[in-house]
């Protein structure tokens, strides 16, 4: 799906969360959002989804309007940094809950739902651990079946907040590896919200580099590295934390 942000703005209560921001992110690409906090780069995401309407602008998904498209018919799947699993259900109903929960008219038979919670964890590389709940999981885990279950309803775009920003050092760089491997293989396009530019840099095919509401620079890890844009984007590049 290609993604295009033309002008879009918005504001909370009179203050500027963005300015008119415009950026493509092509069909089946990586695109990273990356700023400090305050960026808005979350809240560019979130108009995104449809989980907030902007101020002005427009949202095109493969060159449709879809501004105002209801969340549920954007055909999303959201990664959060809380992960957002259900404690009372098991990995495996995790997965399937966005199948059951379709009308009945979509909703696929228990054996297709079967066959494709199997396939995804298979994908996530955790098959053994169907029928554990959330509160037997690590925190790398938990957030490998969150991705399962945003892919499980066949989403056409895969949107991240922070995905890994709860996790130790060790356990992000491994699930760096094990995203970057689920998004070669399903084809989606994908676009992430992360503060951490070692993070955006090693993950992503282009970054948006973001700054008071503002996109300061798109381009390559190549290009935000060696041709930062502006003195905002090279001192926050080379303010990176070396990585562990």
């Amino acid at each position: 799906m290609q993604i295009d942000i033309d002008a879009i703005a918005k504001t909370f209560a009179g203050t500027t969360a963005l300015s008119p921001v415009s950026l493509s992110i092509a069909s089946g690409s990586m695109m990273a959002l990356l700023g400090p906090s305050g960026s808005g780069k979350t809240t560019l995401l979130r108009i995104i989804a449809g989980l907030e309407q902007p101020s002005g602008g427009r949202v095109l998904l493969d060159g449709r309007d879809a501004t105002v498209t209801p969340v549920q018919d954007r055909r999303a799947g959201f990664v959060f940094q809380s992960y957002a699993l259900f404690r009372h259900m098991t990995v495996f109903e995790n997965i399937a809950y966005g199948l059951r929960a379709r009308p009945r008219a979509t909703r696929p038979t228990d054996t297709e739902i079967g066959r494709r919670v199997r396939g995804l964890l298979d994908l996530i590389q955790l098959p053994e651990i169907a029928g554990r709940y959330p509160a037997q999981l690590s925190g790398g885990q938990r957030q490998r079946v969150a991705l399962a279950r945003a892919l499980a309803t066949q989403p056409r775009m895969l949107l991240l907040d922070e995905p890994f920003g709860a996790l130790d050092a060790r356990v992000r760089r491994d699930l760096r590896a094990g995203l970057r491997e689920i998004h070669d293989a399903t084809g989606l396009t994908t676009v992430f919200v992360t503060h951490d530019q070692d993070e955006a840099l090693s993950l992503a095919d282009r970054v948006a580099v973001m700054s008071m509401g503002r996109v300061e620079q798109v381009g390559t890890p190549e290009d935000i590295r060696h041709r930062p844009a502006s003195a905002f984007v090279r001192q926050f590049i080379e303010a990176a934390p070396t990585a562990a």
